[in-house]
């Protein structure tokens, strides 16, 4: 009898963690200056453009523009302006489209969810963080991939916008208005990677928009560029905890797996050709921005310098252990190198 009491002990005990690891949330909250919690909420333009738009197309759009008057770039009263905007909604590949983003996204709780926990771990940092107004969620349309990419997240500070479409390339792989997307880009546009882009744009453009980018100075070294992209990345990391590092870094899991397999390897390639106090960015600029894969190094993804820079800022705050306001300011990037006392993986 003891037995099965403690059979069954041990069973319940055992069920309650199961349990409270799979309700576990990341609940954070942000609470404002007056002691109210605030939630981000994000505005679904997306839906509202394409819905039910007819019998009277012209009224519709206008009273649309008061709604969202930031999502239009000037008066419906321009004749060829209201024309564009007509023929976009009224397009049949693009209400197929935004069908397909609906049934992928029928609401961004999760999204809303991620980002709010994100701004409240930001605003125990900087105290003075408030939450983005005016989200919200578009579609692109047709456009030059490069362009459309650049801008999937726009962030101001009077308003932010997620073009849902450019996190909906699985399923619109076959549509006419993203054939010119590179095949090696899709499997990254989709909701996994929503938030720690949004995170990443929002920190450069509003959190620290003072800290002059590294990247823009025409002295720019591979190790200052690798270290800069990697102090965003470990912010991002410390705001959505959650998210694997392969997402923060906008990898896949296998080619995360092959960047961990191959650190050594990586990091002996940019030795032996002398790139880390390289300033000519034609000499690493394979290993710093998106393609196919680095160039040097066969079957590596693209980015693989962003992935050592990375693991360099992480160990430096792991041996230092200083603040993320301390850690922005720091603009000597070989100190940082040094002081983490990087050593990569065998």
């Amino acid at each position: 009898m003891k037995k099965i009491k403690f059979f069954l002990l041990i069973i319940f005990s055992l069920t309650l963690i199961v349990c409270s690891c799979s309700k576990k949330k990341d609940n954070i909250k942000f609470i404002n200056e007056q002691g109210q919690e605030e939630k981000i909420q994000i505005k679904r333009f997306d839906k509202a453009l394409f819905d039910k738009p007819l019998p009277n197309l012209e009224v519709f759009l206008k009273n649309l523009q008061k709604q969202y008057p930031q999502m239009f770039q000037t008066s419906l009263d321009n004749k060829e302006y209201l024309s564009i905007i007509e023929q976009f909604v009224l397009d049949n590949e693009m209400q197929n489209v935004q069908s397909i983003v609906e049934r992928e996204y029928p609401d961004l709780n999760f999204l809303q969810e991620d980002l709010t926990s994100a701004f409240a771990r930001l605003k125990q940092i900087y105290p003075n963080t408030k939450l983005p107004k005016n989200v919200f969620s578009l579609l692109f349309g047709p456009a030059d991939f490069s362009y459309s990419y650049a801008n999937r997240i726009v962030v101001s500070e009077d308003f932010c916008a997620i073009s849902l479409d450019m996190y909906s390339m699985d399923k619109l792989r076959k549509s006419q208005y993203y054939k010119q997307i590179p095949q090696y880009m899709i499997p990254t546009l989709n909701r996994n990677y929503i938030a720690p882009d949004f995170i990443r744009q929002y920190l450069r453009q509003i959190t620290f928009s003072r800290v002059p980018l590294v990247e823009m100075n025409p002295d720019c070294s591979f190790l200052d560029a690798i270290i800069e992209d990697g102090k965003y990345s470990y912010v991002v990391k410390t705001l959505l905890p959650k998210y694997s590092d392969s997402q923060i870094l906008r990898y896949t899991d296998e080619q995360y797996s092959w960047c961990e397999k191959n650190e050594k390897s990586i990091w002996g390639y940019i030795i032996q050709n002398n790139l880390l106090f390289e300033k000519d960015r034609t000499k690493y600029l394979s290993l710093t921005m998106d393609g196919p894969e680095s160039k040097g190094i066969t079957n590596s993804p693209s980015r693989i310098g962003n992935y050592i820079g990375y693991n360099i800022v992480s160990r430096f705050m792991n041996e230092t252990d200083i603040s993320i306001d301390s850690l922005m300011k720091i603009k000597d990037a070989y100190k940082i190198l040094k002081l983490s006392k990087y050593k990569p993986k065998k």
